[in-house]
């Protein structure tokens, strides 16, 4: 069994939807396809929303009209009368439905994060209702699933976290029926549902995240993530023209990728697929006959694959005078940053035991003035005597590849790269059993670390090794040889 999930520029109109169902009827059953709202609802939504809980009822009620316009602008080019018509029924129950959340914020004079969820889930129910009219008009038997009726999760709205357990449950009863009657299934990417029965969202990388989920829980061959690249890249192309598709990654090279700051994976969507060693493929959606990027549990070799960069970091430095204090002003620091949401990037501790070094990622908390005080502020309330250091507009660069931080011989080439064209290392960090190299540098000469690194680890690829995708079953052949 295949799971596909479809991005919001993959079905942001009529035409990319129908190419969307071409590339669905080309697998093989049974298959389900998850689906994000169409490219730009989610915000408009989310405006609307924000507009009505501050008295903008005019500007919500112009946003709506645009959103209604775009479901049947795409519900208009279904070919079938018939199905047209159905499709066109159950989106007008859909923006009613909306039209009543909305009432609900307009009534409370605030936006819960409750009903914020409700709200939002509608660009992702709408385009499951398209999506699968689309698919019955060109003659595929096929059914739309709300995940907010199979994917379970906590209360915490806006970022729930599932119940891989339930979901399991609720996916023999609400899927496994429609996919053994033989039906496409249609599924909502990005939502669940909170233990109440309330529509929960899981944050960000929500809809790819339900992929894996529903992949996990089917214990399905392969998961596929189309999206609007033709796969993992080895740079960021616009710092690297060079940048190529890396054929084949491990869950670990993927995971390090994502938290670095390549964008085409979340961080938790390989969680679900780990577990059962289930292959996920991405692929382009405007490139279909490319072959992608494939991430199995194995790394097809030890090698740099792709060189990142994460920017707008902070370096704090903590010192303390005796070694003893060292654990207690670190307890102190994290319990802080842990407070704040304040995402530890990196960490590492000085020969010397008393200094410990924290990359973090502190976007929205006011820079180092507001951040360093707050770390002040906890270690005097830890009676702890201790420095604080902080500085800005720091990136941390990595290359990320199995077995790179295991060879001595890459952090002396990395560090000798890095000195060769001028660019400062104000930290580094390379443990035995990590997937990635890393150092901090000023973040101005960021994207010229990564290029001279790319240019000295990862060699062009010849134009004659370019090949053209593989039949669709020797794919298929390939996840179940390696999953």
């Amino acid at each position: 069994m295949i799971v596909m999930k479809f991005g919001g520029t993959s079905v942001a109109d009529a035409a990319r939807l129908h190419q969307v169902a071409t590339i669905i009827e080309a697998q093989p059953s049974p298959r389900a396809a998850v689906v994000s709202a169409a490219s730009g609802v989610t915000n408009m939504l989310l405006d609307a929303a924000r507009a009505v809980a501050v008295d903008g009822g005019e500007l919500a009620a112009k946003l709506v009209v645009d959103i209604r316009a775009r479901h049947h602008d795409v519900a208009s080019a279904i070919s079938d009368d018939q199905e047209r018509a159905a499709a066109v029924a159950a989106l007008d129950q859909l923006h009613a439905a909306l039209d009543d959340a909305l009432a609900d914020v307009d009534r409370a004079g605030d936006l819960s994060s409750l009903n914020g969820d409700r709200i939002v889930a509608t660009g992702e129910k709408a385009m499951s209702i398209l999506l699968a009219a689309t698919l019955r008009s060109r003659g595929v038997p096929a059914v739309h699933v709300w995940s907010d009726r199979v994917i379970a999760t906590d209360n915490r709205h806006g970022n729930a976290r599932p119940d891989r357990v339930l979901t399991r449950e609720l996916a023999a009863q609400e899927v496994q029926p429609h996919l053994d009657a033989g039906l496409t299934v249609v599924f909502t990417g990005f939502i669940g549902r909170a233990p109440d029965g309330a529509t929960t969202t899981l944050g960000r990388g929500g809809s790819d995240y339900s992929a894996t989920l529903l992949a996990a829980a089917l214990g399905a061959d392969e998961v596929q993530i189309w999206t609007d690249v033709p796969g993992v890249l080895s740079a960021d192309p616009r710092q690297v023209p060079e940048a190529r598709v890396v054929p084949g990654i491990s869950y670990d090279e993927a995971q390090e990728l994502a938290h670095f700051g390549a964008k085409v994976l979340h961080p938790r969507t390989i969680r679900p697929a780990v577990s059962l060693g289930i292959p996920v493929r991405i692929l382009s959606t405007f490139l279909p006959d490319e072959p992608g990027t494939l991430v199995t549990r194995d790394a097809p070799e030890e090698s740099v694959k792709a060189v990142t960069a994460l920017n707008n970091l902070l370096l704090l430095t903590i010192d303390v005078p005796e070694l003893e204090d060292l654990a207690a002003a670190s307890a102190a620091v994290f319990g802080a940053l842990h407070g704040d949401r304040i995402e530890v990037v990196a960490a590492s501790q000085a020969s010397s035991r008393r200094r410990m070094t924290y990359v973090v990622d502190a976007s929205g908390h006011g820079g180092c003035a507001r951040v360093k005080q707050r770390m002040e502020n906890a270690l005097e309330d830890a009676n702890v005597d201790g420095d604080v250091g902080c500085e800005e507009d720091v990136a941390l660069v990595a290359a990320v590849g199995a077995g790179v931080a295991a060879a001595p011989q890459t952090l002396s080439l990395f560090l000798s790269i890095l000195g060769r064209v001028g660019v400062p290392v104000l930290s580094t960090n390379q443990q035995h059993s990590n997937a990635a190299l890393t150092v901090a540098v000023p973040g101005k000469d960021a994207a010229r670390a990564v290029l001279a690194l790319h240019d000295a680890f990862i060699r062009p690829q010849p134009a004659s090794s370019r090949s053209r995708r593989p039949r669709r079953s020797d794919m298929l052949a390939e996840s179940l040889r390696v999953g």
